[in-house]
């Protein structure tokens, strides 16, 4: 399969733009949520592929895509156990079904193949949480050579956010949002995150330690897109065929 995206020896990067919460919304507001949107119950079988796709409310889910040069295929994964899954009559996570259905969704793709995951977590450095199936989802793409862009593995920051994506297949884009960008959030009606011009401002909450007792003290960052994304997850990479913008 070739996944290169080489074409005239110019290469053609897709853009990465992490953006509030209230343009992400104003983006995707015309989409008919039942072609765009990849909705609950999060499983395999909830995969779409198409032109200008979303999700959103990404907690501990891993969620993502492959882009071609027609289309996007977007997943956005709940990490349940096929025990607990059971309880609500739907299937649980599966590494099988889910490289079955993605090899499915891309096996007509034109080429030029590169994607992006997001999510999973591990608060710290030995926890297991659900990094295992993180990894899974990487191995699917790395065994069939599709390059990826990655913000994995949640760290511990004390307040998690939930994170939406949208792909917008004219300008070859992914656009990146949480809930800490929505200045409804605090009382004062400041955001956790602040997009600038040229770079973020967030807030850290690193774990200290008193008498035995755990706190957390509040410390204000502004940095890159970069920066920010490194602050809340353990692995931070762009694809050769990716950028920030």
């Amino acid at each position: 399969m070739n996944t290169g995206i080489e074409k005239n020896n110019l290469v053609f990067y897709s853009g990465i733009k992490f953006i509030d919460i209230q343009t992400f919304n104003t983006k995707t507001a015309k989409l008919n949520p039942k072609k765009h949107r990849v909705a609950y119950p999060w499983t395999c079988e909830t995969m779409k592929k198409g032109k200008n796709l979303f999700t959103t409310s990404i907690m501990d889910c891993i969620a993502g895509g492959i882009v071609d040069d027609n289309s996007v295929t977007m997943f956005h994964l709940c990490t349940r156990s096929q025990k607990d899954a059971k309880k609500t009559r739907q299937k649980g996570f599966c590494l099988r079904d889910i490289e079955r259905r993605i090899l499915e969704k891309i096996k007509n793709a034109k080429g030029n193949l590169h994607g992006l995951i997001l999510g999973g977590f591990q608060f710290k450095e030995d926890s297991k949480y659900n990094v295992n199936k993180l990894r899974g989802i990487k191995k699917i793409f790395e065994k069939h050579n599709i390059p990826y862009s990655i913000f994995g593995a949640r760290r511990d920051v004390h307040y998690f956010s939930r994170y939406s994506i949208f792909y917008n297949n004219k300008e070859d884009i992914w656009y990146i949002t949480n809930t800490h960008t929505n200045p409804n959030l605090l009382s004062n009606g400041k955001r956790e995150v602040e997009i600038l011009d040229n770079a973020v401002k967030f807030h850290c909450y690193p774990e200290k330690y008193n008498n035995g007792l755990i706190y957390y003290t509040k410390e204000e960052h502004t940095g890159s897109i970069e920066d920010y994304f490194k602050s809340q997850f353990r692995e931070v990479s762009l694809s050769e065929f990716d950028k920030f913008i």
